[in-house]
């Protein structure tokens, strides 16, 4: 008993002094031995060439070309990721949309105000799959460029190129190769990045990657990010995607440094060693294979989590539903709308009978396929063949949706009754869309999850979030895909837009503020259910999967609240609220980075 009393004195009396675990001090005096022993005994051959990885070592791990070689790198992974990745869509999304426009033509037609039960339920669900689908091609474009990086054998050196910062805040390079599975580097996922923490012998160093990794950039996070940036920061794009890539790892450091030098400041510490691989030419089919397992991995993810939690989001934004004053009083509104329609078309005319009874829904669902056609039509050859089609379906309501206009011999005329009667419907059409708009928002409104999202508006309003965010960051919780697909079925994708343009008009009086709060909202947003699953499996502690769940939402309003209020109060616009929040988080980063905690490691 004795003895072990004399070396906790000492080890004390070393962490006092030192300020370093002696684990730390016995091994870095093991390899300067080591070392020592290599260059009195070893003798090399006047012919030694260094390998070509060691002269390519010599720049990209200098203590300065290192940073610079690594910023360089990641800036141009997103830029063709993200930025390039991102043009791939405007192919894709004509393919998606012919899709849920053929889905569409499968189900009931659409009514005047209200639609049958399944179209609804299978559109809704659909709209929110696309608007995540939608983002595969920038997905591929990052897996590849990731595996390329892992090929060539630049993520070690990552490693070690980060080692030297991240220490300064309670991590070590052990920590990258988590960080960059759950997206330091690229969308990647927090669950896998959590697992990987398990080589970490350096217990602070393990528990405070654990709980930083769910503020990274996850591939979930990506799509609503995106979805921002291309609304409210398409003229102002690099330095926005430049800001949302890098402010999760600043947010992360300083969240780590703090974590450090208070709860975790009493846990077991190691130290960090790693060996460096040569340099590989990264073949085409390794990289096909990794990102074709990446994105299997995604779909799957759609087709599981996504599908479910859209089904459930449905049923919580439509139930209890509208009372039956409610839906009276919108059919009362939807007939007087349908009787000033006929009534400024007159018994007289021609196309009368076309609009009495079934027929003015026939119209309108002739009219829905008839834009549809026109949107998915990729040239002026098939724009024509749309046009014939339709006209050979149905010559009367094919001049009404074509205000009038048709061909007679090769030659375009117009019959202007039916241009005519056309301006009216198409007058009769405005108001019925935003009708349908206000009975859709009346129902999740009255809905369980609309009421909740209701319920918290007082408090997150500071943040800039309304009922309709708010119900998004909720479903949320079972997977981030879910804001998207939650946004794209609660503003309603229609018959071809895309999530852009329907957030864009759907989102009223909503801000470059009001987009940057809720991306940094995002940025901390709490772990989904599976990433909080595996916080609790690998550390073993209900508790700190609780706190991994809470402090992100304190921290999120926080900062938030912090941008949108404070933005606001300056009157600043978004990217200049974007340049100064990241000044002012980079400076706290810098200052908790010169505040040594206990068991630093020695600067060597």
């Amino acid at each position: 008993m004795d003895i072990m009393r004399l070396v906790d004195n000492e080890r004390e009396r070393l962490l006092e002094e030192t300020q370093t675990e002696p684990a730390k001090l016995v091994t870095i005096a093991y390899y300067r031995k080591a070392v020592e022993v290599f260059d009195k005994c070893a003798v090399r051959e006047s012919r030694w060439k260094e390998s070509l990885s060691v002269k390519i070592d010599r720049v990209v791990l200098n203590r300065f070309l290192g940073p610079l070689v690594l910023a360089g790198v990641l800036y141009l992974l997103y830029y063709l990721s993200i930025g390039k990745g991102y043009q791939l869509t405007n192919y894709t999304w004509p393919l998606l949309a012919t899709f849920r426009n053929f889905v569409a033509q499968l189900l009931p037609g659409e009514g005047i105000l209200f639609d049958p039960t399944l179209r609804t339920i299978i559109l809704s669900v659909l709209d929110g799959l696309l608007a995540v689908i939608n983002y595969v091609p920038i997905f591929a474009m990052l897996f590849s460029i990731v595996a390329i990086l892992e090929d060539i054998g630049y993520v070690p050196r990552m490693a070690f190129i980060m080692d030297r910062v991240l220490r300064q805040f309670g991590l070590h390079g052990q920590s990258v190769f988590p960080m960059v599975l759950g997206g330091v580097v690229v969308g990647g996922c927090a669950v896998p990045g959590i697992m990987a923490t398990r080589g970490i012998k350096d217990q602070r160093a393990r528990h405070a990657t654990i709980l930083i990794i769910p503020l990274l950039n996850c591939l979930a996070k990506t799509p609503l990010h995106i979805l921002l940036i291309e609304v409210f920061y398409s003229a102002h794009k690099r330095f926005a995607i430049t800001f949302i890539s890098t402010i999760s790892l600043v947010i992360a450091l300083t969240v780590s440094k703090v974590l450090s030098l208070t709860v975790l400041k009493t846990k077991e510490v190691a130290p960090f060693v790693m060996e460096m691989p040569p340099y590989r030419i990264p073949t085409v089919s390794g990289v096909v294979q990794r990102c074709w397992e990446r994105l299997w991995l995604f779909f799957r993810k759609i087709v599981s989590v996504v599908l479910l939690v859209m089904i459930i989001v449905f049923a919580l934004t439509n139930l209890p539903g509208l009372n039956a004053a409610k839906r009276d009083a919108y059919s009362r509104e939807s007939a007087q709308m349908v009787e000033n329609l006929l009534a400024s078309v007159g018994e007289d005319s021609p196309y009368a009978h076309i609009l009495a009874g079934e027929g003015l829904v026939e119209l309108i669902n002739f009219s829905n396929k008839f834009d549809s056609a026109k949107k998915a039509a990729r040239s002026e050859a098939g724009l024509e063949r749309v046009h014939r089609n339709f006209e050979a379906k149905n010559s009367e309501f094919y001049k009404l949706v074509n205000r009038g206009r048709f061909k007679s011999k090769g030659a375009m005329e117009i019959d202007k009754e039916a241009a005519r009667v056309s301006k009216a419907y198409r007058s009769f059409e405005r108001e019925r869309k935003i009708l349908r708009s206000q009975l859709r928002d009346d129902v999740i409104v009255h809905s369980a999850l609309g009421m909740v999202g209701k319920v918290v508006e007082p408090v997150t309003k500071y943040a800039g979030f309304d009922w309709r965010v708010n119900i998004a960051l909720i479903s949320s919780f079972a997977a981030k895909e879910s804001s998207v697909a939650t946004l794209g079925g609660i503003f309603g994708l229609g018959t071809g837009d895309r999530l852009e343009e329907s957030v864009g008009k759907g989102a009223l009086g909503w801000t470059d503020l009001h987009a940057l709060a809720l991306m940094v909202f995002m940025v901390v947003f709490p772990p989904c259910i599976p990433t909080l699953l595996a916080v609790k499996m690998e550390t073993g502690s209900t508790l700190w999967m609780l706190v991994s769940a809470l402090y992100p939402v304190l921290l999120g309003l926080l900062l938030a609240t912090t941008i949108f209020t404070g933005g606001n109060a300056l009157g600043l616009t978004g990217v200049q609220a974007m340049g100064g929040f990241y000044a002012i988080f980079v400076i706290l980063m810098f200052v908790l980075a010169m505040i040594r905690g206990p068991g630093s490691y020695l600067d060597d």
